[in-house]
């Protein structure tokens, strides 16, 4: 039997996500948020993700966009995920870039999304508050600046597929 390795603390720490008074998100770090390559992805990120301008966030390899309960949050240097019976899709932006993602809704109305095949690891979660129709959307505003400087080393498979890696 498959099962996911997301720790599941990590995922009850991301809903911990809070503003301090000066208005700079709190974010726990990933495990290898010190990797090099995450220090580029955060300097790449885009100034907006779902419309959201990016705020501060008090930890090193994340970032985030919007406020208070909006709030989305990316988190580089995660634990990569192995083999799951978590939802796994391929999500392609309106440019061609596709990313392998790990869909699991959290509580609260929160959706995270892991990549998947891809070291560093990078999680995403997103309030169902800041996007209702299509949560997804965070993950498509990110792809270019994952896809640019993590290569893709594994793909998503579905029951009785062959993996690709």
């Amino acid at each position: 039997m498959l099962r996911s390795r997301l720790p599941a603390f990590a995922a009850a720490g991301l809903l911990a996500v809070t503003l301090a008074s000066c208005g700079t998100v709190q974010v726990p770090a990933g495990p290898e948020a010190t990797d090099p390559v995450c220090a580029d992805i955060i300097l790449e990120a885009p100034p907006q993700v779902l419309g959201m301008d990016r705020t501060e966030t008090s930890s090193q390899g994340t970032a985030a966009w919007g406020s208070g309960e909006d709030t989305v949050v990316m988190r580089c240097g995660v634990t990569p995920p192995g083999p799951t019976t978590d939802q796994c899709t391929t999500l392609e932006d309106g440019n061609g870039v596709q990313i392998d993602w790990i869909i699991r809704e959290l509580e609260d109305g929160v959706f995270l999304y892991t990549s998947y095949g891809r070291e560093p690891a990078i999680d995403i979660t997103v309030p169902l508050s800041a996007a209702p129709d299509q949560p997804s959307g965070a993950a498509l505003d990110l792809a270019q600046v994952v896809s640019r400087n993590i290569e893709a080393t594994d793909h998503c498979v579905g029951p009785g597929d062959e993996p690709t890696s």
